[in-house]
């Protein structure tokens, strides 16, 4: 317990930073891409300690699971109050819980990294001319002309329903807490959970640029893996404003 006690201080830290940006703090005068590396070098470490963590959580459940098991049968056989048995349930229950917040704090933590390494790559590309196509190991990029809001969205979920029988698989609608973090507005944009090499990620860019919509398809960040490939539509995510320290 007190080891995620400690875990849990740090990324309450790490996540209450942009509140206190939005308050009225300056902003920094960092760049794009020294705040996206900034903000991994805390992540990673944020990261580390929870996945150290999960050790600990898992064999607490393991725990928990055979204590309810003894008591049960201790109760079945007359030797237990119920009380007892209703405060391992209670116990296993607490265990889960805290499993299943140290796996989403990880995945928080993965989604970040992804997000402010994608940042860091795009802040070093040089701008495309309105109009303009580039197909790079990574990523691929399209700064169509045509406007782009939200109210798109349904539009383009009933042509893909109709291309591919099911809905539209979005992962960021708008702002989220991972782009507070870096400091970008996204709220006017999606994310949708497709490979750009797949034949949903080529189907959804074509319509895109026949549309003149803008777009980033991120394969990965890592040539030849697929954690985290997504198309972005909208134009890139502008800075908002700088996290304060």
């Amino acid at each position: 317990m007190r080891g995620w006690t400690t875990v849990l201080v740090i990324g309450l830290l790490m996540w209450t930073t942009p509140a206190l940006a939005q308050r009225g703090t300056p902003p920094s005068r960092k760049s794009l891409g020294e705040l996206s590396a900034e903000v991994a070098r805390t992540t990673q470490t944020y990261r580390d300690a929870v996945a150290r963590s999960l050790p600990q959580h898992e064999a607490n459940v393991r725990e928990a699971v055979a204590a309810l098991e003894e008591r049960r049968k201790l109760h079945a056989a007359g030797a237990l109050p119920a009380a007892y048995v209703d405060e391992a349930e209670r116990a296993l229950a607490a265990a889960v819980r805290e499993l299943e917040e140290a796996q989403q704090a990880l995945a928080e933590a993965d989604r970040l990294l992804f997000e402010a390494a994608l940042q860091q790559r795009l802040a070093s590309l040089p701008p495309l001319p309105r109009g303009g196509f580039e197909d790079l190991a990574i990523l691929l990029r399209f700064n169509g002309p045509a406007p782009w809001s939200l109210k798109d969205v349904p539009a383009l979920e009933r042509r893909f329903v109709e291309a591919f029988g099911h809905t539209l698989p979005i992962s960021a609608f708008g702002q989220t807490k991972v782009h507070d973090r870096l400091g970008l507005d996204h709220r006017t944009a999606i994310d949708v959970a497709v490979h750009p090499d797949s034949a949903e990620g080529g189907w959804l860019m074509q319509y895109l640029r026949q549309a003149g919509i803008p777009f980033i398809g991120v394969r990965d960040m890592v040539p030849g893996a697929s954690t985290g490939a997504h198309v972005h539509i909208g134009a890139p995510s502008p800075r908002l404003i700088a996290p304060s320290r």
